[in-house]
């Protein structure tokens, strides 16, 4: 259950990269839309209607064309682990896009109901620190971005911060390279005509509602099922209300004070850069052992990731690349943490050939991992160059610019 968890989790650090996949020819039955079953709702001239790949095409042009963005979010949904529990989220949020989505500033205020349970608090994060008040435990966290600050904002409940308005490219990328599609029966949202795209994205099925007229993404459904078949899942429907993409937020809204009365404390969420990186010893897929002090003067790439997760395998072709690019001055080790399933025959099947090690999950402990992919590089004397966390593509060019400098390329 924790790996599913994680999946829901990583949805707000997701950046997928990679080209959009030319399918719009290949619906495989796929229900095409009519004017007749929209109960005479106009339905916009062309194939656009009836092209999933289209729709997300136009919705990329859409949210790349917001700098900031407003809106009221309604969240329902359940998972199941053994029992079923219902969820329930009303929330205001403020997104301004940054250079990247660490960089992006986020207000989410939120009320929280899970089964009997309420909860409620306020995240934001102005692109260089990031905050945390917890009304349920009258906490107040607060951290710099740089020592992965960021990660507070993953106490905004799932799917209240839309990502999509904060990836600067390719914020559908993963859908575009999905399994496959399915056009729905078009249906309105707070007042807008949306098409709806069915993304078959294994192990997770996800339901985008795009305004049919502005192209603004307006409500998402995930579906996630544990693909061992025990039935544990989870599902929810994120919709957005009141949608205001030409909002001027002030800097200031994005930077929370501790309450009165509130616990103040300081996040620390990831081993810092310049700091000595923690020593560890764990087994290799043919029954030896790997160490990291063993690696001492070479460059050490650590890739925490999972079969099951969607962002990590995203990153694993740029991965097998820099492993091939570089010579023995250069280790690229995958992690492998919170699995539940083969990863060498995952590795196998896709090609990738650089060094794996297991049973990573007291190792992801040391170095603070919330959420994968993690990425921390190693320089040759042992200590911490860079650490990154989740897909975004800057975070491929931020690792290619680091490896320059170790290796003096």
């Amino acid at each position: 259950m924790r790996a599913l968890v994680l999946i829901l989790g990583l949805l707000f650090l997701a950046a997928a990269c990679g080209e959009p996949a030319e399918v719009a020819e290949e619906n495989d039955g796929a229900e095409v839309i009519t004017g007749e079953e929209n109960d005479g709702a106009e339905v916009i001239p062309g194939d656009i209607a009836t092209d999933p790949v289209a729709i997300l095409n136009a919705a990329t042009d859409a949210v790349q064309g917001v700098d900031a963005v407003s809106y009221t979010t309604n969240l329902q949904g359940f998972f199941v682990d053994g029992d079923t529990t219902d969820i329930v989220v009303s929330s205001q949020v403020v997104l301004q896009k940054g250079v990247t989505v660490d960089e992006s500033a986020v207000y989410v205020d939120y009320v929280m109901t899970i089964g009997r349970e309420d909860a409620s608090g306020t995240v934001a994060s102005d692109g260089i620190n990031a905050y945390f008040i917890d009304n349920t435990n009258a906490q107040f966290i607060h951290g710099t971005i740089a020592d992965g600050g960021s990660r507070l904002i993953q106490n905004a409940p799932n799917g209240t911060v839309m990502v999509e308005y904060l990836i600067p490219d390719e914020p559908y990328g993963a859908e575009l390279n999905a399994a496959g599609y399915e056009i729905l029966e078009q249906e309105t949202i707070d007042g807008h005509l949306c098409h709806v795209v069915e993304v078959q994205m294994p192990p997770y099925t996800s339901t985008w509602w795009i305004d049919a007229e502005s192209y603004l993404p307006r409500a998402n459904k995930i579906s996630v099922w544990d693909p061992e078949g025990s039935g544990a899942g989870m599902e929810y429907t994120v919709t957005l209300t009141d949608l205001d993409v030409d909002v001027q937020p002030e800097s200031s809204q994005f930077q929370l004070q501790c309450p009165e009365g509130f616990a103040n404390s300081e996040y620390v969420g990831a081993v810092s850069v310049g700091s000595v990186a923690p020593l560890w010893t764990l087994p290799t897929p043919d029954g030896g052992t790997l160490s990291l002090e063993d690696l001492r003067g070479k460059v050490v790439i650590m890739d925490f990731w999972a079969t099951w997760c969607g962002p990590c395998r995203q990153v694993m072709p740029h991965l097998q690349s820099v492993h091939e690019s570089h010579g023995d001055e250069l280790v690229v080790i995958g992690v492998n943490t919170w699995e539940n399933a083969d990863p060498m025959a995952f590795m196998a099947e896709n090609g990738y050939t650089y060094q794996v090690v297991l049973e990573g999950d007291e190792v992801a402990q040391q170095y603070f991992v919330e959420g994968i992919p993690t990425f921390y590089v190693i320089d040759q004397e042992g200590n911490v160059a860079f650490h990154a966390v989740g897909s975004d593509p800057a975070n491929a060019e931020a690792l290619d610019e680091i490896l320059v400098t170790l290796l003096g390329e």
